[in-house]
């Protein structure tokens, strides 16, 4: 069954795109979805993509008890969403979340975590830009 989250994409701290995966923070009241990394898709302004979705507190880059929020990662997109009704459709379980020692090692299971999506979602391999490196295929 897929589950449906709706939100405002509201600012973050940008860490997304300094680290190469731009995402689109939706903020979260409620229980009811299970925290961690989600395939699934994004629906705005009635163009439906794909996405690899974060649910949860962040735990890297902050304590146990930061806020919650979804942050998700549309797939080969880089337009500017802020302010937009976004529908996030969370469409199959990949993992739980996880605190890394580093950033290397989070963006390392990241790229892990896109292939994944796209594998799920039937998109095939594409191209990344990572700041530090340049294109590479995801």
């Amino acid at each position: 069954m897929i589950e449906i989250l709706n939100g405002t994409v509201e600012h973050g701290d940008a860490r997304g795109r300094e680290i190469g995966f731009h995402t689109a923070n939706l903020p979260i009241n409620d229980r009811e979805h299970l925290d961690g990394v989600w395939a699934g898709y994004a629906v705005v302004d009635g163009i439906r993509r794909a996405a690899t979705i974060s649910i949860g507190r962040r735990p890297t880059y902050y304590p146990d008890h930061a806020c919650r929020l979804a942050e998700v990662h549309v797939l080969d997109f880089l337009g500017d969403l802020y302010g937009k009704s976004m529908r996030v459709e969370l469409v199959t379980f990949i993992r739980g979340q996880q605190r890394f020692r580093n950033t290397p090692e989070l963006v390392a299971r990241i790229i892990d975590d896109v292939q994944v999506t796209r594998e799920l979602t039937d998109i095939g391999e594409q191209f990344i830009r990572l700041p530090w490196i340049g294109l590479v295929a995801a």
